[in-house]
Order: structure tokens, then sequence, then C-alpha cells
């Protein structure tokens, strides 16, 4: 699993490398047709915008053209007021760069007008007077439009596939943690840090969902790929039903019979091997996969021998958890098998 991971860290790394060049490119080519007089703003806007995710591109985007127009108008304000007052470009830098920091001070994502404004005013360019901001706002858009293209047509990330993986780290560090608290006796500082890895994934497990229904605009994620969007509360509630049998141990205070604990270890090794198995299936695909494993009652027969011993040989307490937690596990599976039910359904 490291090893993929690892793998896959090295590839968005080497896609994002060719991103950033190819909005270059792109930017430059633009720009020449465009004719503008200092393209290097929109290769320079083309690298800033350029991020590995669609969602960040989109957000700095926004920021960068706001900001350039905001600076843009205020270049404007300062150049008609050094023409007509005559007084010194300081003085007037100094009376217009007020209220723009004030803004930065409250929008801190719209420090690019600083940058403009400084820019326009202060250092000088071909064309008149009222074409410089024109022109350099010009090239930032044209920065911009280059890094959306780049970023939605020539090497779209895989949200989905990144997804999935999240998604199986976040299973086998479930399964790590109910091992650990049903198996063996471990302090409640250790389980809440693994409970922390297991939130960590969770997160970048949403952030990549986000990322997804960015990628894809033209239609909804809940129609299209329910899987993808129904595995994230899935392991929000096994994690909470994860925490309920840990503290439910923690209470017990003492272990569970030696052939409970082995029945627990092997039906619990079966079951998460399988969510594992189940979301490298889905990370295989950049599309919406319909599963091609065994029936739902293959899983339900994984979680009998968990049902029949915690009712026969666990404290009630206990028994209440994992039978909570063995529920979330069938509704879990049934979330993998969704897709191959609705096009059965079809």
């Amino acid at each position: 699993m490291f090893y993929s991971l690892k793998k896959r860290e090295i590839y968005s790394a080497v896609q994002q490398s060719l991103r950033l060049l190819l909005s270059i490119a792109l930017s430059s080519l633009i720009a020449y047709v465009c004719k503008l007089h200092e393209p290097y703003w929109a290769l320079i806007t083309s690298v800033i915008v350029t991020q590995s995710r669609i969602v960040q591109t989109i957000q700095t985007s926004r920021d960068q053209i706001v900001g350039s127009l905001i600076g843009g108008v205020a270049g404007l304000i300062a150049i008609i007021l050094e023409n007509y007052s005559q007084w010194p470009s300081l003085i007037v830098f100094t009376i217009v760069i007020i209220p723009m920091v004030a803004l930065v001070a409250w929008r801190p994502s719209m420090r690019l007008g600083v940058v403009t404004l400084a820019v326009v005013f202060l250092f000088p360019s071909p064309g008149g007077m009222f074409e410089r901001p024109f022109d350099r706002i010009m090239a930032i858009i044209v920065g911009v439009i280059a890094s959306l293209a780049a970023s939605y047509f020539i090497l779209r990330p895989q949200a989905r596939c990144n997804a999935f993986i999240h998604a199986k780290v976040a299973f086998d560090k479930l399964h790590i943690l109910l091992h650990s608290v049903l198996t063996s006796h471990i302090i409640w500082e250790e389980v809440e840090s693994m409970n922390d890895d297991v939130a960590s994934e969770l997160r970048d497990l949403a952030s990549e969902i986000a990322e997804a229904r960015k990628e894809h605009p033209n239609y909804t994620l809940e129609h299209s790929d329910p899987t993808l969007v129904r595995v994230y509360p899935l392991l929000r509630r096994l994690q909470s039903d994860s925490i309920f049998v840990a503290r439910a141990m923690d209470e017990y205070h003492q272990m569970l019979p030696d052939e409970t604990r082995n029945i627990l270890k092997i039906s619990l090794n079966q079951v998460f091997e399988r969510f594992i198995q189940l979301c490298n299936e889905q990370a295989d695909h950049s599309e919406p996969f319909f599963c091609s494993i065994q029936a739902a009652n293959d899983f339900e027969a994984m979680i009998e021998p968990i049902l029949k011993e915690i009712k026969e040989n666990c404290p009630e307490t206990i028994q209440f958890t994992l039978e909570a937690l063995c529920h979330d596990l069938v509704l879990g599976h049934d979330v993998f098998m969704l897709s191959k039910k609705l096009r059965a359904s079809s």
C-alpha cells in the first residue's frame, strides 16, 4: 500500500509539472496572438494560478482576476490623480495604496490588487498612459484562461481514483484500530492517535470528492457516481462505531476470551480485506465502475460469525456496539454494490 501511494504521488508530481508547462506554453501563444506589450505577465499568472487541484485553480483564478481588476482601477485613479494634480508620484501612490492595504487586511486573497497597482503605476511600459492598466489586466486574464484550459482539458486530475485510495487507507486504519482494541489492551491515548489518523484520511477523502465535483460540473455525482459520494458518510459512521467499540472495551477493563478474539480477528480480516479490494477496483477506474465482486449475501456470511460470537460470549455493552458496527458494515458493502444494483434495475 505504501508503494502504491508513493507511486501515485510521483505520478501526480509529474502530471502537475506537465500541466504547468502546457499552461505556460498556452499563455505564451495567446499573449503572442493578442500582441500584448508585456506577455511575461501572462506567463507569471499562469504559473501562479495552475494548481494541482481544480478547486484551488478556480479559487486562485477568481482571486487573480478580481485582485487585478481592483488593482487596475486603483492604478487608473493614481495615473489620473498624478496627471491632473501634478503631485509627486510618491504622494499619489501613498494616497491610493492606503485603501488597497486596508482591503488586503480585510480580504488577504485580494493582495494581487496591491501588486497590480504598483506594476501599473510605478513601472513604465510601452503604449499610452491609460493603455498600461488594460494591457496588464489583459495579460493576467490570458494567464488565467490558459491555466483553466490546461486544468480542465489537459491532464485533468484524477480525483475519483485518489478518493478511493484514501478510502482504502481509511478502511485499513479502521481495521488496525478495531483489531487493537478487541485483541489487546491499549491505552486511550493510542486509540485517539489512531482515530486522528483515520480523521486525516477522511479529510483528504472529502477534499477529493469536492475536487471530483469540480472536474465534472456537467452532472451530479449523486446520480452518476453514487458509490463515490456515499463512501465518505459510510466511513464516518464506521469511525464513530469503532470509537464506541473502543470505549466499551475500555470500560470492560479485561480481555475477551481467546476463542472470541480469534473469531473476531479472522472475521474482521475478511471483512476489511473485502472493503480494500472494493476500493482497489474503484480506484483502477477514472469513471464510475460497476463492481464485479460476489453478491451481498456472501458478505453477510462474513459478518455472521461475529454476530453469533458476540451474542454468546461478550458483555451486553460490547455486544451492542459490535452489533451497530456490523449493521453499518453490511450497509457499507451495499454502498459498493449500489452501482451494480442500479444498473440491473435500469
